[in-house]
């Protein structure tokens, strides 16, 4: 039962807060999207959660009352509430699902996994016919490894609604992983079917017919990509590598001409931008673009260890040697992991120059 917290005189009218109040605004928040009468025309038999309301909305005359009120949220305690107040899924007749949704997401995100299909369970006692509610579980059970178990729940969430373009994404994801790459691609086609833009979803397909040694088709799903955004330098830079392995050298050199021409826009852009710039000698322009990236963002480590190549190659010995001791002291796996950069960018004699066995 609700315990009483504290009584606020409000123009004269005194007004109990208990230790149900925080959760009358979560309940409106996640299952009514913040709407005071759809939760009222649910809650108009449980007098308890009545007067609570009304608590609540004379308050919001003087205060907002918002997620600063319940958060953190615990789910499980929300649960016990709602048995409490004697609340079941079957009350639930004009309610939005997506807060439930975002919360689950949240708890998974924390790698809370359990406490995230217990919401998902939640959602489809509501609704048994929550398309999103499937996705979402099914999604979680693939990233958990339980990849047959998560297939069927995204199967279920398709037959619900065809145009639920993540679970497509998901179903591709799921059969990759199974080493599936035909039906990978097949989910991955249908979700470019609803969602032609998802320029992630183009690189996926690119990699799975890598897998399958179909090259000549890798091409293609890059290509298709590039009439979208003819100025994505990732893809430049992998459909540049493509065609070398096709021996199609001249058309490995025009993809390189175009990333040259281009800028960096993005984090994912900045090193195969500098990689073709750096192979083509062209040190000063890179130099100068990874300064102002380091300026504006000094934390960044990919673009200060890019500048240790320009650097190299234009004299400057003792700024690289400054960088690579601070990355190889702060660092030190990251630059490990990054090294095969500078093997590939600088000679022997250069990377003893500047310290590098």
């Amino acid at each position: 039962m609700a315990e009483h917290i504290i009584t606020l005189v409000l123009s004269g009218e005194r007004l109990d807060v208990t230790t149900s109040t925080p959760f009358v605004v979560a309940l409106r928040d996640l299952l009514y999207e913040g709407d005071w009468e759809l939760l009222k025309e649910d809650m108009k038999k449980k007098e308890n959660i009545m007067k609570e309301v009304q608590t609540c909305e004379k308050l919001e005359k003087v205060v907002h009352l918002d997620e600063t009120v319940y958060e953190p949220l615990i789910f499980p305690e929300f649960q016990e509430w709602l048995r409490e107040e004697n609340i079941t899924p079957k009350d639930f007749k004009n309610v939005s699902l997506k807060g439930l949704y975002d919360l689950a997401l949240e708890y998974a995100d924390r790698n809370l996994y359990d406490i995230a299909h217990d919401i998902i369970k939640f959602m489809l006692d509501i609704d048994e016919n929550y398309a999103p509610a499937y996705e979402l579980k099914g999604s979680l059970l693939v990233e958990q490894g339980k990849i047959e178990e998560g297939i069927k729940y995204l199967d279920k969430a398709v037959e619900i609604d065809p145009w639920l373009v993540q679970a497509y994404a998901s179903l591709g994801e799921a059969y990759y992983n199974l080493g599936d790459y035909e039906k990978a691609i097949h989910y991955w086609e249908r979700e470019l079917e609803y969602n032609p833009n998802d320029k992630i979803t183009y690189f996926m397909i690119t990699e799975a017919y890598y897998e399958m040694n179909r090259k000549d088709l890798a091409v293609k799903a890059l290509e298709r990509l590039l009439e979208i955004d003819p100025d994505n330098i990732p893809a430049l830079y992998q459909l540049s590598q493509l065609y070398r392995e096709l021996g199609n050298e001249e058309k490995a050199r025009e993809m390189e001409e175009k990333i040259m021409n281009c800028k960096p826009k993005y984090p994912t852009e900045l090193e195969p931008w500098a990689r073709v710039m750096l192979k083509h000698g062209r040190y000063k322009e890179v130099a100068e673009e990874l300064e102002k990236i380091v300026e504006s963002s000094p934390l960044n480590t990919l673009a200060r260890l890019l500048l240790v190549v320009p650097y190299v190659k234009l004299g400057q010995i003792d700024k690289a040697r400054e960088i690579l001791d601070d990355i190889g002291q702060n660092n030190f796996w990251y630059y490990y992991g990054k090294k095969e950069i500078l093997d590939e960018l600088l000679t022997e004699e250069e990377k003893r120059a500047c310290g590098i066995s």
